[in-house]
């Protein structure tokens, strides 16, 4: 089956070189409890699936992939029914996801070869080279399927660090006081 995956030009050298190996799927938006999957659309639109709010343009290239059709591939808008809450499964949609009849996961790894061509979506030019797109010094690291796990980890925690309460800040704060 032919579905697409949008990524930016920063991730492309680690794609090239790993495949298609992470994708934080959360299923608890308020526990921040998730699956790694990647995440696949048969839209061949960047439009729809939530991309924004990164500190890279995660819509600037679409690669076209050769997907395994079997047990490890499923429809999102199915699996998250028995899967992820109903408070995380709306917040996804009204984040920018009105495509999410669209999207699919793959529980498992998508080796560079199944990737059949990488397009940009700002001029629409095949890219032959695409794991060379940027230099090394500018691109992100891959990740291997085995340290898929490791990622998910730092994920949560970085995330967890960067949105916790922060009343510690305040404790030694002097009273404000009423004139």
């Amino acid at each position: 089956m032919e579905l697409y995956h949008f990524t930016s030009s920063a991730h492309l050298r680690g794609i090239h070189k790993f495949g298609l190996t992470v994708g934080d799927v959360v299923t608890d938006i308020e526990k921040l409890d998730g699956r790694i999957a990647v995440w696949l659309t048969s839209s061949r639109s960047a439009e729809g699936h939530g991309l924004g709010g990164s500190a890279v343009d995660k819509t600037e290239f679409g690669l076209s992939v050769r997907v395994p059709e079997d047990e490890r591939l499923v429809k999102w808008v199915d699996w998250a029914k028995g899967n992820a809450t109903e408070l995380t499964r709306r917040r996804l949609v009204a984040a920018g996801g009105q495509s999410s009849e669209t999207w699919y996961l793959f529980f498992g790894w998508i080796p560079p070869g199944l990737i059949t061509d990488v397009i940009s979506t700002r001029t629409a030019v095949r890219i032959d080279n695409w794991g060379e797109y940027l230099p090394e010094v500018e691109s992100l690291r891959g990740v291997s399927f085995e340290g898929r796990h490791a990622w998910q980890n730092r994920l949560f925690r970085d995330f967890k660090h960067r949105f916790q309460p922060r009343e510690h800040l305040f404790e030694k704060a002097a009273p404000i006081s009423k004139a």
